[in-house]
């Protein structure tokens, strides 16, 4: 009985299990997945690349989360970069005009706290194509409404966006939560920048805009200011003011003390 049972197991491992070529259909499989997996994973065909300075928490950062999505790879401080790079000390606003500069050489972007932005050695980070960003306004948690505060994920989805590069900018913004809302803030703004050619018809936009936006807030200072006066007694009127019975009794009562007030 045992030795039918043994010789059973060996003619199965001979002829049910063919140990020569299963690693090779296990290879096949895995191709078959990973390629099948590469079809619905996000993918942006330009260099996108990032110095990650450590100041921000890893579990908060967006640059480490676009790196953990392998939608980003990180630089080593001293690396040169050829693509454009945002960066704060730049010069130079991005534009449509940077379309074929992003196209072959990709984009990349300072990681770091605007807290702690004096401790960045920008000078070892140097690259020939250094762009601002114009006024944005940031939809981060950290930095929602403010002006220019933009975090990383925001500064590289404004610059494929501003150079014509829409799906890349959107494939980035798609993996946060609030993303939605960077465009939904910032999309009058941007439409208007890419209406541009050069750099200089940016920023004469990017003044138009917060003329703009100046004047309606002094609008709505005093528009403000003139509803208050309706709520405010007229000076001109003061002997003409109308007394409670409480009010005269108050004022009788502070006579009677000889207070002074």
């Amino acid at each position: 009985m045992g030795k039918n049972k043994n010789l059973s197991l060996r003619s199965r491992g001979k002829r049910g299990y063919n140990r020569q070529h299963t690693p090779r259909r296990l290879r096949e499989h895995a191709e078959q997945e990973e390629n099948e997996g590469s079809s619905t994973a996000p993918r942006i065909d330009v260099p996108v690349a990032m110095w990650d300075f450590g100041h921000c928490d890893p579990r908060r950062c967006s640059g480490k989360k676009l790196a953990r999505l392998g939608l980003i790879r990180e630089l080593k401080i001293g690396t040169r970069f050829r693509g454009v790079v945002v960066s704060p000390k730049a010069v130079t606003v991005v534009s449509p005009d940077d379309r074929d500069i992003v196209a072959r050489d990709g984009l990349a972007v300072v990681e770091c706290s605007w807290a702690r932005i004096d401790d960045v050695p920008f000078s070892k980070i140097a690259s020939p194509n250094e762009r601002l960003l114009p006024y944005l306004l940031a939809a981060n948690p950290t930095n929602y409404g403010r002006p220019w505060r933009l975090n990383c994920v925001e500064a590289l989805a404004a610059a494929f966006y501003l150079t014509g590069f829409d799906a890349h900018a959107n494939t980035l913004m798609a993996e946060f939560g609030w993303g939605e809302a960077f465009w939904n803030i910032n999309r009058p703004y941007l439409e208007r920048y890419r209406t541009c050619q050069s750099s200089e018809e940016v920023v004469t936009m990017q003044d138009n805009i917060i003329s703009e936006l100046e004047q309606a807030r002094r609008d709505k200072k005093m528009a403000t200011e003139s509803t208050d006066d309706f709520l405010t007694s007229n000076p001109n009127h003061a002997g003409w003011e109308v007394q409670t019975e409480g009010e005269e009794e108050e004022e009788e009562e502070e006579a009677d003390t000889g207070e002074v007030k």
